[in-house]
């Protein structure tokens, strides 16, 4: 689902160059959801069916704690806080971007496309730091 969930993003790229940007801000908020849960899954065999990416990222937190991986859960809030703007327009852009309504411009874009990419860094990284049973 990683690999989706890159393709998303990727897909985001290239309408963002194409000027779809409705399209690309709507991968971009597909990618980060769809990684979020992939990380909960594989590290934590935990199926989450909420859309909401902050939400997602404080479920993964919670996890995080109660494994032990302190350390990492502070990360994620950290990063949650960090960007909780740029989430929250992620979020509604999701919706505005299937209803209509709403037109986004190349710079809001972009900047939501930037945030989406080092939210999903971050993510890999403590992945790939996330052993269960230690830390």
């Amino acid at each position: 689902m990683k690999k989706t969930a890159l393709q998303f993003l990727r897909d985001g790229k290239r309408d963002l160059e194409e000027g779809a940007y409705n399209n690309a801000i709507f991968y971009a908020e597909e990618a980060v959801q769809l990684y979020i849960k992939t990380v909960l899954l594989e590290l934590f065999a935990t199926e989450i069916r909420s859309h909401d990416i902050r939400s997602l990222l404080s479920s993964l937190s919670l996890n995080l704690e109660e494994s032990g991986y302190s350390r990492f859960s502070q990360e994620i809030r950290d990063l949650a806080r960090s960007y909780r703007d740029a989430l929250t327009d992620l979020e509604n852009a999701y919706i505005n971007s299937r209803c209509g309504g709403i037109e986004y411009n190349k710079e809001q874009v972009e900047e939501l496309i930037k945030i989406a990419e080092k939210v999903i860094n971050k993510l890999e990284e403590i992945s790939k730091n996330v052993k269960l049973g230690k830390e």
